[in-house]
């Protein structure tokens, strides 16, 4: 069972699995802002979903302590982009920087990999002001 805790005194979200620390998800708080900066996950949890466990778990968190959100991990970039409620904690002002960085990391994966397709397109700029 995965469970997801706030070590506040190391700045990061951390999830456990059988009382383990199988990754976590780095942050600062700057007044009323969550900056979420990287994602870190053991080896030997990959594939188990636990990334984004974190990310969802953090974003939670975030709307709980009505907090708003900048993704600077192209991991939570990708979650917040492809959820128009999550998009919603990021601040209407940052929106179009956060996926002009999205968009530019998801083009160079792709060409990294070999794949000839771009990312989704973004959001109608309506939804992102």
């Amino acid at each position: 069972m995965q469970v997801i805790r706030d070590n506040a005194g190391a700045s990061q979200y951390d999830a456990y699995i059988d009382g383990e620390v199988g990754g976590s998800l780095h942050y600062r708080i700057e007044g009323d802002r969550l900056l979420l900066l990287c994602t870190a996950v053991r080896p030997q949890y990959r594939g188990l979903g636990l990334e984004d466990t974190l990310i969802r778990g953090a974003l939670l968190d975030a709307h709980r302590r009505r907090l708003s959100v900048l993704p600077f991990c192209h991991q939570v970039c990708k979650r917040v982009f492809a959820h128009p409620v999550y998009l919603q904690l990021v601040p209407a002002e940052d929106r179009q920087r956060f996926w002009d960085s999205f968009e530019k990391i998801m083009k160079e994966e792709a060409w990294g990999e070999g794949k000839a397709s771009s990312p989704p397109p973004p959001p109608q700029r309506q939804q992102l002001r």
